[in-house]
């Protein structure tokens, strides 16, 4: 697939700059709330900025890089994006409030 040569670039600067406001958004609002969950989310941010990043670096480099490098530097891609979802998945499960576990649990037990 052909591209402009300033469209990489573009797409970079674009991301982290988007990443980088979401970024200091649940940093504040990790201070303010002082909740766990906003950690969570924060790691899922950063891990998936690196494998988006690194999406971004395949896309340079596929004319000059091996197709075996490029198909390990997909597969470590894969795993961080997993482990970030993990990390999503975690900071939502401590953003439910105490009272709406509890509710929940009763609702599972009554049928």
């Amino acid at each position: 697939m052909s591209m402009e040569e300033e469209v990489i670039p573009l797409l970079r600067t674009g991301f982290i700059a988007v990443m980088g406001i979401v970024v200091i958004i649940v940093i504040t609002l990790m201070v303010k709330y002082r909740k766990r969950g906003f950690g969570w989310f924060l790691a899922h941010l950063l891990l998936f900025s690196w494998s988006a990043l690194g999406w971004i670096r395949i896309l340079e480099t596929r004319a000059t890089a091996s197709s075996i490098d490029n198909s390990l530097t997909i597969a470590w891609i894969g795993i961080i994006w997993m482990l970030s979802m993990v990390c999503f998945v975690k900071g939502l499960l401590f953003l439910i409030p105490k009272t709406e576990k509890n509710e929940l649990h009763i609702k599972e037990k009554s049928y």
